[in-house]
């Protein structure tokens, strides 16, 4: 007789989705995407959730980009977190370190962005601002948003997006918060979203989600995240890039 070996996590979610999420459907998954990763979150503690088959060049394809992404999300820290000092410092070493030239791209002067904010800038906490408009910052929060947007349309419909399919991409800062850029309809229409939870452990401050979706088809969806108080990011998800939104100012990406 012979004992069963059980099966590990991975081999779990491999047999209920043998095929990677993020190219099509057309690849076979080998092995586990996290998204959110750990680095997001205080001390790396990160809940149970958001886990997804994906092949290895899929799974590594964000990994520097997220540092950038866990930089951005402290920009705004509690300061209830003791540790939010040094996981910043920490994290802005890595993400400058994989990213050459993104300290310098992203500094701004602050005469510069008070004129362009005029009088909406009486509005906010703070007048240390940053420039995340440049390619290198610019391209990491749009590599990490469709991955994310293809992780969060799964986990709503169970559907693979397939090849010809799109994610329409838009960001949004603590400044556009501050100063009323965000439209308040966008905001009621997804209400206050949900997070990762394991047992006491619950994230909401650091990162939470919301989702909507076609019931019928299950061909699109809409969902929105937000890290901290830092930036949130708006996600329309299509199975065929003709149904997504026409005349948008932002730009879409193609699978």
């Amino acid at each position: 007789m012979t004992a069963t070996v059980p099966l590990t996590a991975t081999q779990r979610l491999l047999a209920k989705q043998p095929y990677c999420i993020y190219c099509g459907g057309t690849t076979l998954a080998t092995t586990r995407e996290h998204i959110p990763s750990r680095v997001i979150f205080d001390a790396k503690h990160r809940p149970k959730g958001l886990e997804f088959s994906a092949c290895e060049p899929c799974n590594s394809a964000t990994r520097k980009a997220e540092t950038v992404i866990a930089m951005l999300s402290r920009v705004f820290p509690d300061r209830s977190v003791r540790s939010n000092k040094s996981e910043m410092r920490k994290l802005a070493d890595a993400a400058f370190r994989n990213h050459p030239g993104l300290a310098d791209e992203m500094h701004l002067d602050q005469v510069a962005g008070l004129q362009r904010l005029g009088e909406r800038a009486k509005n906010l906490p703070t007048w240390n601002f940053l420039n995340v408009n440049g390619p290198i910052c610019r391209g990491s929060l749009d590599q990490f948003g469709v991955k994310l947007g293809l992780s969060l349309h799964y986990e709503a419909t169970k559907q693979i997006v397939p090849v010809g399919g799109a994610v329409l991409l838009n960001h949004y800062s603590n400044v556009d918060a501050f100063t009323g850029e965000i439209p308040p309809d966008l905001l009621g229409l997804f209400g206050e979203g949900t997070t990762l939870k394991q047992g006491r452990l619950e994230v909401s401050k650091q990162f939470r989600y919301s989702s909507l979706w076609a019931e019928d088809t299950l061909n699109i969806s809409m969902h929105l995240a937000v890290f901290r108080e830092s930036f949130g990011t708006l996600m329309i998800v299509a199975h065929d890039a003709n149904h997504l939104p026409e005349g948008s100012q932002v730009e879409a990406f193609y699978i």
